[in-house]
């Protein structure tokens, strides 16, 4: 089985130092590999952890006499006594220098404050809690607060030139990878990337959301399901068949009803044969799904081999020269070539040819192979299936299953299991997810609203809290895959459309801004493949020197620009408050209008429809408009959202989306830049650089700066822009509804620069978190209609107030000359009555305690 990328493992021979049974490599000026074997043998195979040590050969200093050999990167100092003895604290030790800080360390001495990795699965785990009370044993990761970290790489197995595990893994002797980085944490990243191999980039439609649920459908339902999602204009991307699409003969979770097969595994769990009662022509079905930009993934438990009653059995026993004269069951063997070729050739490839675009291998039910003890059937099915959907053409791989271990992170995508429905899991899944960048497994899929009821929840009372799945919705849209999935249970109906509007308008809506934000995710990915930088990362990635950054572990990066703070606890009276820490800097609130002082900890109150975001100073988020229905089929048009800051800069990423091209040079980036001052607003689009097939020839841009006030003018290329009342090309208008200037551009080709210069009186700037003002009293207003208990009207103030966004763009409309000071006019206006409202309520027949909730709304 060949590896479509063959990775250089040989060391550039200038940064190896070989002195007898001691082997030290210099990789990077962080890392180094050290070696010991009495008898020489050092291996330079590529094992489950490095894949590629033939990297640039870092600067370096080299002292060395017959007694002692020194090596100093200007990072670390390496000094060794040589001998023929294994490396320990008395002939080893590097000093390693992270800016007026020095730290010494020799072998085996205890690492303290590892920042942890991730684990296998959070199947039956609630929240960090397995069933039986024990907490999730997270792996140790790269990073650590000691600043260093060792990788012990003695007992990984060999990978040979096809890719396949070498005979009984690697000789007994010691093979480490010291990292040595103090606070600089990306730069471990980047290094642990650099010889364990980058993460892959997945095919686009990976960002779009999956529809997922344990359930025997048919092919009637589903197409009834998918009709829905097309009536409720819901995109979509990826439709997950669970068990029920092949034939489960025996299977039961029934007590006493559950039958073993000849492996001691649960029959019915492994299949391959479509159900025909449920898929009477599977191959129809599946032309019909593709036919509506969809992908498709099946469902594939393999512990159970081949038996009898599968289609395919006959050419498997014939690839394998198996006897099936009998019926036997042709046995399972996951580390065995000959079994795992046949596999793919009579069987899966059949079914891909027919549709299926790719696995879901949801569990492999021994944890080891059989016929190599000690090798993760985890991490390795995935290796293999990963590499051979790469081989046979040039599609991206792609395998959805568990994490294996250190070097899993080249096979993306993970399964997470089956986690309890509650509060809690919900609450776990931001750290886990940001944690799992610390070994690179940035794409973790959850099962977004949880699986399964604990066991104690009698069955009557298994009903899904729709405020949780609300915010558990929220989550997935800033998670590295949004899939919803559930249990065979018929209360757990996850579809929007099945709860009460207050809640299914939310969940629609959060559905659709992750298809808006499709280009920020996939730009952000192609940066984690450069970098090791995971979309989803800590904190302390980029504050490692401030205390707080460690101590927020419901809190994470999403990308470069922003920082979320997910709703993880039930709310009352209709408002969850949450605590965010805000690193030092400037922040906005994600519609711009709102500016937070970094360096503190806010505490806010936030409705259903309201998610803890905050976005860097300066920053420019590409997104598209709403009303996208797949990521098969792009816009022509980009919105470039533009927040207040002095200077910005943002790199838009394109590549044909599926295949392996990226790693050739096949892509292209526009880079856009933004200065700001009192006077001027400067965005700047560059042609696009780079060249992919189907790349567009043409594009248009909505450029929206956000949190700013009415211009002068706005020029493009020199050119004024006219106003316009409603968004048209080639003009430009003020959207008071969010509080921005937003300039419409009209197609043109990629290879064109474009220029926009928007002009500002410093003497009339808008006020400070003028748009949350207008919002809370629009809420305000319309909660004092709902409680208003007389047949007269609200006062003229409370009205008016209310309508503060028409009323300004009543005032900007008509001629140029003038509209600033309309504008401002309106401003002040809206201000003079939001500053009576507390008194113009307290002056009407309400209840004290209304106009009480009335003046908490306002300000809160």
């Amino acid at each position: 089985m060949t590896v479509a990328t063959i990775h250089d493992a040989f060391a550039d021979p200038a940064a190896i130092f070989a002195r007898g049974p001691v082997r030290l490599t210099v990789l990077t000026p962080r890392l180094l590999r050290i070696e010991f074997d009495p008898a020489e043998r050092f291996n330079d195979a590529r094992t489950q952890f490095a894949v590629r040590r033939g990297l640039p050969k870092p600067a370096f200093d080299v002292i060395e006499d017959e007694a002692c050999l020194v090596l100093d990167t200007g990072v670390l100092r390496l000094e060794w006594i040589k001998g023929r003895s294994a490396p320990d604290q008395r002939n080893l030790r590097i000093l390693l220098r992270d800016g007026d800080q020095e730290t010494l360390w020799t072998p085996g001495m205890a690492e303290e404050g590892n920042l942890l990795g991730t684990y296998r699965t959070l199947d039956r785990y609630d929240g960090d809690t397995w069933t039986d009370g024990h907490k999730i044993p997270l792996e140790q990761g790269i990073l650590s607060r000691s600043g260093w970290h060792v990788v012990d790489d003695s007992t990984s197995f060999r990978l040979d030139e096809d890719g396949w595990v070498a005979n009984g893994g690697q000789a007994p002797v010691l093979d480490f990878y010291f990292f040595g980085y103090g606070h600089d944490f990306r730069g471990a990243i980047a290094d642990f990337a650099a010889v364990s191999g980058p993460q892959p980039l997945p095919p686009r439609f990976v960002f779009g959301y999956w529809w997922s649920r344990y359930w025997n459908y048919s092919d009637q339902e589903l197409r009834r399901l998918l009709g829905r999602f097309g009536t409720e204009r819901m995109p979509l991307d990826v439709l997950v068949l669970d068990m029920d699409w092949h034939t489960t003969p025996g299977l039961s979770l029934r007590a006493g009803l559950d039958e073993r097969d000849e492996f001691g595994e649960q029959r019915g769990w492994t299949g391959y044969t479509f159900n025909r009662s449920l898929f009477p022509d599977p191959d129809g079905f599946m032309r019909w799904v593709h036919g509506h930009d969809l992908k498709i993934t099946l469902n594939l438990h393999p512990a159970s081999g081949v038996p009898a009653f599968e289609e395919n059995y006959a050419a498997m026993g014939h690839a394998l020269s198996f006897d099936t004269a009998n019926g036997a069951t042709i046995p399972f063997e996951g580390s065995s070539k000959p079994y795992m070729r046949a596999l793919f050739d009579t069987i899966l490839r059949p079914l891909e040819k027919r549709g299926v675009d790719f696995w879901w291998l949801d569990w492999q039910q021994w944890a080891d192979a059989k016929a190599v003890p000690g090798l993760s059937n985890t991490w390795w099915l995935n290796h293999v299936f990963f590499n051979e959907m790469e081989r046979h053409d040039d599609a991206r791989g792609l395998i959805y299953h568990r994490w294996g271990g250190l070097g899993n992170h080249r096979y993306p995508i993970g399964f997470s299991g089956d986690s309890v429905i509650s509060w809690a899991s919900l609450a776990f899944q931001p750290y886990f997810t940001a944690t799992a960048s610390n070994v690179l497994y940035g794409y973790w899929s959850h099962d977004i609203g949880g699986h399964t009821f604990d066991k104690e929840v009698p069955r009557a009372e298994r009903h899904l809290d729709p405020e949780l799945y609300t915010r558990w919705v929220q989550l997935g849209v800033f998670s590295p895959v949004l899939r919803t999935h559930s249990a065979k249970e018929a209360s757990l109906h996850k579809e929007p459309w099945h709860f009460a509007p207050r809640f299914g308008d939310v969940i629609s809506e959060a559905i659709r801004l992750r298809y808006r934000l499709a280009p920020y995710i996939y730009a952000a990915a192609r940066v984690a493949h450069d970098t090791g930088l995971s979309l989803v990362r800590p904190m302390y990635y980029d504050w490692p020197r401030e205390d707080r950054a460690y101590e927020v572990p419901g809190q994470y990066m999403f990308g470069d620009s922003l920082l979320l703070c997910p709703v993880t606890a039930p709310g009352e009276g209709g408002y969850t408050r949450v605590d965010t820490w805000l690193p030092p800097g400037l922040w906005y609130s994600r519609e711009g209008a709102r500016v937070y002082e970094g360096g503190v900890v806010i505490s806010q109150d936030y409705a259903l429809r309201e998610t803890p975001i905050f976005v860097r100073e300066g920053s420019i988020l590409p997104l598209y408009a709403d009303g996208l229905r797949n990521l098969t089929r792009l816009p022509q048009q980009m919105v470039l959202q533009v927040y207040p800051g002095p200077v910005g800069e943002t790199s838009i990423y394109d590549d044909d989306g599926t295949s392996q091209g990226y790693r050739r040079g096949a892509f292209a980036r526009i880079q856009v830049r933004s200065w700001r001052d009192d006077t001027e607003h400067q965005v700047a689009i560059g042609a696009m650089q780079g060249v992919y097939a189907g790349r567009p020839d043409m594009r248009s841009y909505v450029v929206e700066l956000l949190g700013t006030g009415m211009p002068l003018e706005v020029r493009v290329d020199g050119v004024r822009l006219p106003f316009a009342t409603e968004p048209s090309p080639d003009s430009w208008t003020w959207d008071p509804m969010v509080v921005s200037v937003r300039i419409e551009l009209a197609p043109g080709p990629v290879d064109r620069e474009r220029h926009i210069v928007a002009r500002f009186d410093p003497n009339r700037a808008m006020p400070a978190e003028l748009w949350r003002r207008m919002q809370h009293t629009a809420e305000a207003v319309a909660y004092l209609k709902r409680v208003w208990g007389d047949i007269s009207a609200l006062p003229e103030d409370i009205e008016l107030a209310g309508q503060s966004a028409q009323l300004m763009s009543y005032a900007i409309a008509g001629p140029d000359e003038g509209r600033v000071d309309r504008f401002t006019a309106a401003v002040d206006a809206f201000e003079s009555r939001f500053a009576r409202l507390p008194a113009v309520a307290a002056g009407t027949p309400l209840d004290v305690v209304l106009v009480e909730q009335f003046t908490q709304l306002l300000v809160r």
